[in-house]
């Protein structure tokens, strides 16, 4: 019996050991670049984050950033077209934000949910991700 064990663990430890020619696929994963609008998109949430928070603790508002308007001539990401709702939307969506700076404090709230809810209404056709994080900036 001893012999047979010790045999048979030979054999094992000599197949384990034979080099194996069969070919490994490997595949190297495709890094994400993101593009220029979805760049300028984050920072606009980080940014409206921040608004969401002065807002709601009655603060002073961070000077509207001029970078936004880049809205208007940012590169999508290539799969997106820009359109004419693209283009209505993203005008709205600056008109709101600039609002916010010429109303008065009662207004604030509602041109700050205009100008959240106009993103979320662009996105709807388009890329859905987003929404869920976009819907939390919405001040009720």
């Amino acid at each position: 019996m001893a012999k047979f064990i010790v045999l048979f663990l030979s054999c094992l430890t000599v197949i384990s050991c034979q080099k194996k020619n069969v070919a490994q696929k490997v595949e190297v994963p495709v890094m994400y670049e993101a593009s220029e609008m979805a760049i300028l998109m984050r920072g606009m949430y980080e940014f409206n984050n921040v608004v969401k928070a002065q807002i709601i603790n009655k603060e002073s508002l961070t000077p509207f950033p001029e970078v936004f308007e880049d809205i208007h001539s940012a590169v999508l990401t290539d799969k997106f077209e820009r359109n004419n709702e693209f283009d209505s939307l993203s005008k709205q969506f600056i008109n709101y934000q600039k609002a916010l700076y010429s109303s008065g404090s009662d207004s604030t709230v509602y041109f700050f949910n205009k100008s959240i809810n106009t993103c979320i209404t662009c996105h709807e056709p388009r890329c859905t991700g987003p929404i869920p994080k976009m819907k939390k900036l919405l001040i009720y």
